[in-house]
């Protein structure tokens, strides 16, 4: 018996070690706490980006490209589009261990930095098939209550992309797309949130130069009289002046057609039908922009209490405001005035 007894302790032991030692080279769940800040990132003999330490744009690749998959709390994104705004991509899956715990950071970034130029990228790489199941993450995104927008990675096409091996792994892109940081584990919350910072003060100009490109800004700039001439007198007291126009009245509270809405100043692509939801309100109300590069968001106090005023990029015509009280997946609320927009019907 005491043989026995021997024998399956040895077998346990066993068992253990190579549970550890498989867990700590692949960088499963809880287990990959063991090689947290050890970078395994690497095309060939070459990193793909310095770990912790903030890279010169002349060495910097320019990031792979997202690959296709589900999108939750916003329409698609390409790092193409997010040209002019510094991303983070973090590579995580809600079964881990080691990821929840980056999470009160990447919301803290998110809320502090959005409008002053910040996107962050929650690509889901799953570990386990209960990770698969999109509507399990859709469940736990809304439950942990992430209101970036996540990118399902099913077939871990993006995860090849970038190279990675261990969860969580975070990577910081300049404005002109460039990888300029990286970080694979917990920590070094300091370090990302003062990378974040170097990169939004970043010239966009200098950082396109040195990048090799001469891409231009499509911003609008007129001065108030030229808008007062081109746009009618309604459009005019809402896009330039912030005005708000009376509920149930405007063009598209009630248009449930298919396309795309446009900033009624500029063209600015802003919104989707898809996004679009009937919330009683008397207003055009949507759960998402098309994307977050398109807007721009600020406190507005003149009512003598915090709202978040909703603006366009590309001219800063006032648009509307975003609430908390919108549906799944975001729980949020964008409350525009339809002299705000233009609708341009699905073809």
């Amino acid at each position: 018996m005491h043989r026995q007894n021997v024998i399956a302790g040895g077998f346990l032991l066993t068992a253990s070690i190579v549970l550890v030692t498989v867990g700590y080279a692949k960088g499963w769940g809880p287990l990959g706490v063991l090689n947290v800040g050890i970078p395994r990132l690497v095309s060939g003999d070459k990193p793909l980006a310095a770990s912790d330490k903030l890279a010169a744009v002349n060495t910097s690749p320019v990031a792979p490209e997202l690959a296709s998959g589900t999108w939750i709390n916003s329409e698609a994104l390409t790092l193409k589009g997010l040209r002019g705004r510094v991303v983070l991509i973090d590579f995580w899956t809600f079964g881990c261990y080691n990821c929840r715990n980056t999470l009160p950071s990447m919301k803290s970034w998110d809320t502090r930095y959005r409008d002053k130029g910040l996107t962050i990228i929650g690509v889901h790489t799953p570990e386990l098939d209960t990770e698969r199941n999109i509507e399990n993450v859709r469940r736990e995104v809304a439950a942990l209550q992430i209101r970036y927008s996540v990118l399902t990675d099913n077939d871990y096409a993006t995860w090849n992309a970038y190279k990675v091996e261990a969860w969580p792994t975070m990577f910081l892109l300049d404005k002109s797309g460039r990888v300029r940081w990286m970080h694979v584990g917990e920590g070094a919350y300091d370090e990302a949130e003062q990378t974040i910072q170097k990169l939004l003060a970043e010239d966009d100009q200098q950082s396109d130069n040195k990048s090799g490109k001469t891409e231009m800004t499509d911003k609008v700039v007129k001065t108030e009289d030229e808008w007062k001439k081109e746009l009618p007198p309604e459009k005019f007291y809402v896009l330039r002046q912030a005005g708000t126009e009376r509920a149930f009245t405007g063009e598209y509270w009630d248009n449930h057609e298919s396309g795309i809405y446009h900033c009624a100043a500029c063209g600015l692509a802003l919104f989707s039908s898809k996004t679009k939801f009937d919330s009683g309100t008397g207003w055009p109300s949507f759960y998402a922009p098309i994307s977050e590069a398109n807007i721009i968001q600020n406190t507005d106090s003149t009512l003598g209490m915090a709202r978040t005023e909703i603006r366009c990029r590309r001219c800063g015509s006032h648009l509307g405001h975003v609430f908390d009280d919108g549906p799944a997946p975001t729980g949020l609320r964008y409350c525009m005035n339809s002299a705000a927009l233009q609708f341009e019907k699905e073809k």
